[in-house]
């Protein structure tokens, strides 16, 4: 009887106290996601932190690993840009519970070549919430929320706000929304697919993103 006691109090002790934390995201070379809006994201390779990606077309763009960093670096026709990241926005991570981080990104970027850089700085404070589910196209997932807001370096005045859902078990968001308080829009995308390997072929994500934009532009039926 003792031994049934210490060994059930033993199983006891071994359940865990609360969910467990959810690390950063975890990209593969051939990962793809592709969005309501017909935007598809496509993980060309992964080395520690650093991931970069690509659209079905045009050049690649480098990301981290934490989605809420804005882009790392990137090419737009002849212009180019560059971020900095001061501060520790992966201090949001593990997800075990609701957290909140503040950093500053220095981001420098170049019309042309031949053109003079530009330089500016802005404030990024996000929060994590509560595991909930999330209906969107792709399926229903349990999801994290997690709010960015962009505030101006000089006079603190809020410019922008992102959402993101992230899912743990996909291992990226299924939800993104961009609110641009400077110019007064909003902008929705959920996750239609997410294939990996030779399931992520071109011509698969191609007809994916077709199909996405066709039903974004579709009339909607009144209810």
């Amino acid at each position: 009887m003792l031994g049934l006691l210490l060994a059930g109090a033993a199983a006891a002790t071994a359940l865990p106290s609360g969910p467990a934390p959810i690390a950063l995201p975890d990209y593969e070379g051939g990962d793809a996601y592709v969005f309501s809006d017909g935007r598809v994201e496509r993980v060309i390779s992964s080395s520690g932190d650093t991931v970069i990606w690509a659209g079905l077309s045009g050049p690649t763009y480098t990301r981290s690993r934490n989605f809420i960093v804005p882009v790392l670096s990137w090419r737009s026709g002849r212009g180019t840009g560059s971020r900095e990241v001061h501060g520790n926005p992966d201090a949001l991570w593990p997800m075990a519970r609701p957290r909140s981080v503040r950093f500053r990104v220095v981001s420098e970027t170049r019309t042309s070549p031949e053109a003079s850089l530009k330089r500016s700085v802005a404030l990024w404070v996000c929060k994590s919430g509560k595991l909930r589910s999330f209906t969107v196209k792709a399926g229903i997932f349990e999801a994290i929320p997690v709010v960015c807001d962009r505030y101006s370096s000089t006079t603190m005045r809020l410019i922008e706000r992102r959402e993101w859902d992230y899912a743990p078990e996909l291992g990226h968001y299924v939800r993104r929304v961009t609110i641009n308080y400077l110019r007064g829009s909003k902008r929705e995308v959920e996750l239609v697919a997410a294939l990996s390997g030779p399931a992520a072929s071109s011509a698969r994500l191609s007809a994916l993103s077709r199909q996405a934009l066709a039903e974004r532009s579709a009339p909607r039926r009144p209810d």
